[in-house]
């Protein structure tokens, strides 16, 4: 389903300037999916049910979690942004919502991990970003009521634009209106309008500097602050679904340190540094943002492999500025 966007705001020049000239970010795609440990599109591929699907919240407990770790070592990197996801298409929230008890502070843990992060980066002058999957595979609100499922999502937003200080944007995910979807996927599909430019405008309105990019995998929509590109550079579609064409906002490619966009526990292969600094070179010849991606552990640490990437692309990166 296509929807036009009416939405009249956009982020500030002085913070869209800011994202160009930063150049890099680093994403994780961090929820109970870790624990299974295949994926953050489990509950779909191996057909789980909600109510079995909803049993891993008594087993999340991330108890070697540190934030400060985390955007430090950003910081050591010389990486300037970073993206957390708010909410994927599993449902579940990964921040203390008042308007659904399916989050991270109803399990073991109890704590709010974002928050954290929050408080982090703000410590290491790191911008903070959210992503916010638009499709929802546990909400029942979703296939039954559609207007009420609108004012939960966008109650969300507002929560997540008003109770962690200054952020720096937004990526939405799972609405790809070119895709077509089959009977086993009926409910990805939305039953009705996103009211995406209103949403749009909430959070322009409420946090002037934040961006907001879709990755609907079409030209951005108005309201919409940057392009963003999955897994490809700018104009191209080696992974099949995005569009070739660019529009005339900033850019930003998106690309996984390696195994998958969250935890994969029987990967164990990596690309080298190099594969990474070679395809930042290539961002920077099209003046493009890159967003690394990691995939963190159930137990709340990153991946040690995907740390040494980090600090070895960090190190590369020094030397360059240096030379």
């Amino acid at each position: 389903m296509f929807e036009k966007s009416e939405a009249k705001l956009t982020a500030s020049k002085k913070a869209i300037d800011e994202f160009v000239n930063d150049k890099l970010g680093l994403s994780v795609h961090w929820g109970i999916y870790a624990i299974i440990g295949k994926g953050e599109w489990v509950m779909h591929v191996d057909k789980i049910n909600v109510r079995e699907y909803e049993k891993l919240m008594v087993s999340f407990n991330p108890v070697k979690f540190n934030a400060d770790e985390w955007i430090s070592l950003l910081k050591e990197t010389g990486i300037k942004a970073f993206m957390i996801t708010s909410k994927h298409h599993d449902g579940f929230c990964m921040f203390d919502t008042a308007l659904t008890e399916y989050k991270i502070t109803n399990t073991p843990f109890k704590k709010d991990p974002i928050k954290e992060l929050a408080d982090a980066c703000n410590k290491y002058k790191v911008k903070l970003h959210f992503y916010y999957s638009l499709l929802d595979w546990h909400h029942p609100d979703y296939q039954s009521n559609w207007t009420s499922y609108v004012r939960y999502y966008q109650g969300q937003i507002r929560e997540l634009c008003s109770n962690y200080g200054k952020i720096g944007g937004f990526v939405f995910d799972g609405w790809w209106p070119r895709h077509q979807f089959d009977e086993s996927q009926k409910y990805f599909i939305p039953k009705g309008k996103w009211e995406i430019g209103e949403t749009y405008d909430l959070i322009h309105s409420l946090q002037p500097d934040a961006l907001i990019a879709n990755n609907h995998h079409i030209l951005p929509l108005p309201g919409e602050d940057y392009q963003i590109f999955e897994l490809d550079l700018p104009g191209e579609n080696t992974a099949g679904f995005n569009t070739t064409e660019i529009g005339d906002k900033p850019l930003a490619s998106w690309i996984n340190l390696g195994g998958g966009w969250s935890y994969i526990k029987d990967n164990r292969r990596f690309p080298e540094v190099d594969y990474f600094l070679n395809f930042k070179k290539r961002c920077d010849e099209r003046n493009t943002f890159l967003w690394l991606n990691a995939a963190p552990m159930p137990d709340g640490r990153l991946q040690p492999e995907q740390v040494k990437i980090l600090k070895e692309f960090g190190e590369a990166l020094k030397h360059e500025r240096e030379k």
